[in-house]
């Protein structure tokens, strides 16, 4: 749910838009909604280039005032400033590509980068040290010395999938760090990068990204194999032995080379809710996309249509039918995917050495490097605790923009620095240099990119707007059930049904145990069908049945006609299936437990109308027609 509140957000990819902060459309309680702020969100969320006119302006902006009414009410309630609140705030805003970081570099190059990349598949292992978003730089210094010290042991020779099982931090570590096969825009951009220009068989240097800091043993690297559209009818080691699983998957695929129809076998047997009702179909997919073991078998097969013999791996068992393979595609049929996800992914950001640079430039760095540069000699001569310290931890190491860095944060940076090299300072001071300049940017960057703080704002109202929404409305609608019989009482003509039936089905992957059911049982009186049915069945035939209660309608099965009355027994062998029909249902309406689903979505709806009703009674709204008359007419020249 939170997900799909969040799916409004979108990504930072909005039209550049006229910024005037000034005008208001609209006003709750004398608090402005911008004409920059409403625009922004008004073509953000427009589906098609539709012209803006006067009409859906003023529709859109009633619904704004609704979001902006719900997240006012948040606000009241403390909604936004509490500890969770903030740490999942900023997780969120963590993942957003910041608008300084964008690369001038034309996008056509790194296209045709990624293109000709796609041509070749990289096998590789990796050492990951983590680093969290909101390190200090000490840490951030430790995790690269670590790092260092570890490619330097691999480059001398030490065993890397042993490196990476002790040292790792990352999920690939009990497998040696292995990653297996994987192709361009599989990884992120710097991990991407670190493996295609490694030789196989060599050791990257240290890679930055997100998550921390890599280091990358290219195992091997071939052409790509392409993708391939497959189906599979899929038996899980969940709850079932070794043996168990051999035997059942053998008698499927004996049944499927005697001709059995594939989509009712998978129907029936495959434990892959995801793609039973569609024949076990998959995407196209490719290296890193499906467990490798599963691909091997796919590339192997050369004709559609052609099923491999049952394979058993890690997850359980599968029966593979090869439905397509795709051929390698044109670059201007992977132009415009690949164009989203360079944006997507960050692929046109600055490298950290050119964004630094930038910054410097943009925000007037200014620095005494002498002193600088006498200072580091000096503490790789007679050790940090040995410096003058009290001289210097509050002269400025660097000034950017209005705002002064004193040496004494980096030399809290460095901890006990004693026996350290000139060059090994140089570095951390390098690091801490850049992270005070993306700290200051970070500050500056909402007010330097209006579109950034909108989106930032977007997150931050989202959030609010679902938990809100979760305690005014989706909560209670599930914890009131009083309320909810109340609603669907007074509201029992919108739920009208035909004529219906209440109906068991048991269904058994072996006919003669559903003989036994058409043969064997006979309906009681004051007893439930189930426990009937156990009563009068041999045990090893009951526990064999998988019985379930739903609800038909005389048109759903052919063999309902015939057999539509109560306490009714017979098959549908096709689908290897007995239904028992317990009761039939006049038409007229639906009792409440037959559609609580619908009602219940249908009583959130009201709760939400009820509560939209209090709050515009109780908040002052203001709407400045002139304004999206302006906008509408501006749209026009």
């Amino acid at each position: 749910m939170r997900f799909l509140v969040l799916l409004i957000l979108g990504l930072y990819s909005a039209p550049v838009l006229a910024f005037q902060d000034n005008v208001s459309v609209a006003k709750i309680n004398g608090e402005p909604i911008s004409k920059a702020e409403f625009l922004y969100a008004f073509q953000k969320n427009q589906t098609n280039k539709t012209p803006i006119v006067y009409d859906s302006l003023e529709k859109y902006l009633d619904q704004y005032i609704d979001f902006k009414l719900k997240v006012l009410a948040a606000k009241k309630l403390g909604i936004g400033s509490t500890p969770a609140f903030l740490e999942e705030y900023n997780g969120y805003i963590s993942q957003i590509q910041k608008p300084y970081l964008q690369n001038p570099v034309s996008e056509e190059s790194l296209i045709l980068e990624v293109y000709d990349r796609l041509k070749y598949e990289v096998n590789a292992s990796h050492i990951l040290i983590r680093i969290d978003n909101e390190s200090n730089p000490m840490d951030t210094l430790a995790a690269y010395d670590k790092t260092d010290s570890l490619r330097n042991e691999a480059l001398n020779g030490a065993d890397f999938a042993l490196l990476a099982r002790n040292n790792s931090q990352d999920g690939s570590a009990k497998n040696g760090g292995s990653l297996g096969w994987f192709t361009a825009m599989s990884m992120v951009y710097p991990f991407e990068n670190g493996a295609y220009e490694t030789p196989v068989g060599g050791i990257s240097k240290i890679i930055r990204s997100q998550f921390g800091y890599h280091i990358i043993k290219v195992n091997d690297k071939r052409e790509t194999k392409g993708r391939v559209k497959t189906s599979h009818i899929f038996l899980t080691k969940n709850g079932r032995s070794r043996e168990s699983g051999n035997q059942l998957i053998k008698t499927i695929y004996d049944s499927i080379q005697n001709g059995g129809d594939w989509k009712e076998l998978c129907k029936q047997y495959t434990d892959d809710s995801q793609t039973q009702l569609n024949g076990g179909s998959l995407p196209f997919s490719g290296s890193g996309q499906l467990p490798e073991e599963f691909l091997n078998v796919a590339y192997g097969l050369k004709n559609s249509g052609e099923i491999a013999p049952p394979l058993e791996t890690s997850y359980g068992w599968h029966i593979i039918r090869l439905d397509a393979v795709e051929k390698r595609p044109s670059l201007e049929d992977l132009r415009p995917k690949i164009s989203e996800n360079i944006r997507r992914s960050g692929r046109n950001q600055l490298s950290p050495e050119v964004l630094v640079n930038k910054l410097k430039h943009e925000n007037g760095f200014k620095q005494d490097l002498p002193l600088l540069q006498n200072t580091i000699a000096q503490i790789a001569a007679v050790g940090l605790p040995n410096l003058n310290l009290p001289k210097l931890s509050d002269q400025s190491i660097f000034r950017i923009g209005e705002k002064e860095i004193p040496y004494s944060k980096f030399f809290n940076s460095l901890g006990n620095a004693n026996q350290i090299t000139p060059a090994s300072l140089w570095n951390r001071y390098k690091l801490f240099e850049r992270e005070q300049i993306i700290l200051h940017e970070d500050g500056l960057a909402p007010q330097k990119y209006p579109e950034y703080a909108f989106l930032l704002n977007e997150y931050r109202e989202g959030l609010m707007l679902f938990e809100i929404m979760e305690k005014e409305v989706w909560n209670k609608a599930i914890e009131d059930s009083i309320g909810l019989k109340s609603f669907f009482n007074s509201n029992k003509e919108n739920y009208t049904a035909p004529e219906r039936a209440s109906v068991w089905v048991i269904e058994s992957a072996n006919s003669e145990n559903l003989d036994k059911v058409l043969s064997t049982f006979k309906w009681a009186k004051n007893s439930s069908f189930e426990s009937e049915l156990k009563a009068q069945l041999e045990p090893q035939v009951f526990s064999a049945l998988k019985i379930a209660k739903r609800t038909y309608q005389r048109e759903d099965l052919p063999n309902f006609a015939k057999n539509w009355k109560e306490h009714t027994l017979f098959s549908q062998p096709s689908e290897k299936r007995v239904y028992a029909i317990e009761e039939i249902i006049p038409k007229g309406l639906y009792r409440l437990e037959e559609v609580k689903g619908q009602v219940m979505a249908d009583y959130q709806n009201w709760l939400e109308l009820e509560w939209l009703k209090a709050l515009r009674k109780t908040n002052k709204i203001e709407i400045d027609t002139n304004v999206l008359k302006q906008i509408a007419s501006d749209e026009k020249r």
